[in-house]
């Protein structure tokens, strides 16, 4: 093996491994700065096996980005989901599955929160998991979630206050884009970079803050019916995102993503690839 090729495969080493160091951090920056990295990588296997044309890195960089396009429409696009989604009480997913169940439950309790139930749903592919508890005092709802999918298994904790003009104020430290759009009666803050449960509560009652909201604003919940109330969001957030043509019936009491649907997901994807 020349010299030169031994040269090239140490660079692209450097940069795998500097990529998975990075993705490894819980600073996002640097954990973005791990995704440039990966591409770099992938530019420069594909300058190299193309005679060091600049040409053929790039052709290797698209290629990646067009990755998440071939899932969506060969893989996304098939799935059916149900219409009217029922939340149900379940049991909760064993140590193996939701290792951080039982702390971040605690978390959320050191807050001033109750445990009400344990609830969850399915769709298609997707097995959600969420732990309701309710904090009386600040009129608020909280959720420890686990939404398994293909193996993949996203942990996320969710904080919700209804105003009594009818709409929704959601906090949530999930890491990824939204699959859909929120209801324009339900307002999402995304806090990815909560650090604990006091950090997510502190942020969400800023949000309410932000929105003109005092305590007297917002509506007392009923803690027979939380259950309900998450099944009603989903159920209105379908509902908008049929009327918007992102989603489209399909046969009796189902529903998958039309073509606009898969754009508006793959711009998301895309959104959350490029950000830093």
């Amino acid at each position: 093996m020349e010299a030169s090729t031994i040269q090239h495969l140490l660079f692209v080493a450097a940069a795998v491994v500097f990529a998975f160091a990075c993705r490894t951090s819980e600073n996002r920056y640097i954990a973005k700065l791990g995704s440039i990295s990966f591409l770099a990588a992938l530019y420069l296997t594909g300058y190299y096996l193309t005679g060091g044309q600049h040409a053929g890195g790039t052709l290797f960089v698209l290629g990646w980005f067009l990755i998440p396009w071939m899932e969506i429409i060969f893989h996304v696009r098939r799935l059916r989901f149900p219409l009217k989604n029922e939340v149900i009480s379940r049991f909760p997913p064993s140590r193996e599955v939701f290792p951080d169940l039982q702390s971040l439950s605690q978390e959320v309790e050191d807050c001033g929160f109750v445990l009400v139930e344990d609830t969850g749903w399915k769709w298609s592919e997707i097995d959600h998991f969420m732990r309701l508890f309710y904090h009386e005092e600040k009129r608020t709802q909280a959720s420890v979630a686990l939404a398994l999918q293909a193996g993949m298994s996203i942990p996320y904790v969710k904080l919700t206050s209804r105003g009594k003009n009818g709409i929704v104020y959601s906090t949530s430290n999930f890491p990824y884009p939204p699959t859909m759009k929120d209801a324009p009666k339900h307002l999402v803050n995304r806090y990815e970079e909560a650090s604990s449960m006091e950090d997510l509560l502190a942020d969400h009652e800023e949000f309410l803050r932000f929105q003109g909201l005092e305590l007297e604003d917002l509506a007392p919940q009923d803690t027979e019916c939380l259950h309900a109330y998450v099944q009603r969001d989903i159920n209105m957030q379908v509902d908008h995102n049929l009327s918007e043509g992102l989603l489209v019936k399909e046969g009796a009491g189902e529903f998958r993503y039309s073509w606009r649907g898969c754009f508006y997901l793959y711009w998301q994807v895309l959104k959350d690839m490029i950000r830093v």
